[in-house]
């Protein structure tokens, strides 16, 4: 059954997005009286059915509301310094949505090539991905700022501990790092900041070291952003 997103979904008639509303007319080509799914990103799920579908309007019949809490993400926040190609930053908003990352933080860093945040377009993406995974809640995520930005908020996070991987060799006087994989084992809730395609420089990983951030790694060999960002995700409490 196919899948449509709708954030204030309750009982009753339910206009879809017109976004939603053109999948489900034009590329699904459903009729009045299908039966169709809505989710609203946030463990709420329901199957209706479509009262009228035109080319750009579209609206279910819901009766009733099915509540998911259990299966609520796992509870890691991606702060992410995004890609010089936006396909290759879309790319892992996609997997670690798939994969069931809670929230993402984009962050601009002093070795950032591209500073334009699209915001809705990556929003987009994630609503997709979400529906596409059948997964019943969305990450959240938040407006790209600027890293201090961001250490600004850290420690009121609510998210228990953080984390700062990089591949700089030397790093005196700060803590040496250690495997990602073991570090995050017993941690229910973390932060995670994966840098851009030149790392972070040696005085961002101190500032995010003064907040409370552990130096961690992910192997062995040097990954890509997108690449990086991904492998935490799979690999957060498992």
């Amino acid at each position: 059954m196919h899948s449509c997103f709708h954030p204030s979904l309750q009982i009753g008639v339910q206009s879809l997005s017109e976004d939603e509303a053109v999948h489900v007319s034009r590329v699904l080509r459903m009729k009045a009286g299908d039966d169709v799914r809505l989710i609203n990103g946030m463990g709420s799920s329901a199957v209706g059915q479509l009262l009228e579908v035109g080319k750009r309007k579209a609206s279910v019949s819901v009766e009733s509301l099915d509540i998911h809490e259990a299966e609520r993400p796992k509870g890691l926040m991606l702060v992410v310094a995004p890609t010089k190609s936006n396909d290759r930053f879309e790319w892992l908003l996609e997997k670690a949505t798939e994969l069931g990352v809670e929230s993402i933080w984009p962050v601009w860093t002093s070795r950032s090539e591209r500073r334009i945040d699209k915001h809705e377009r990556w929003e987009k993406v994630l609503v997709a991905a979400t529906k596409q995974s059948q997964r019943l809640w969305k990450p959240s995520l938040q407006k790209a700022v600027e890293l201090s930005v961001f250490l600004g908020h850290a420690e009121a996070l609510g998210q228990g501990h953080g984390a700062v991987a990089h591949c700089i060799p030397e790093m005196q006087g700060l803590p040496e790092r250690v495997d990602w994989k073991q570090w995050q084992i017993d941690k229910g809730q973390a932060w995670l900041a994966i840098g851009p395609e030149g790392d972070f420089t040696l005085d961002e990983v101190g500032q995010m070291v003064a907040v409370g951030a552990q130096p961690v790694h992910l192997g062995e060999h040097r990954l890509r952003t997108e690449t990086a960002g991904m492998a935490a995700v799979a690999q957060f409490v498992t």
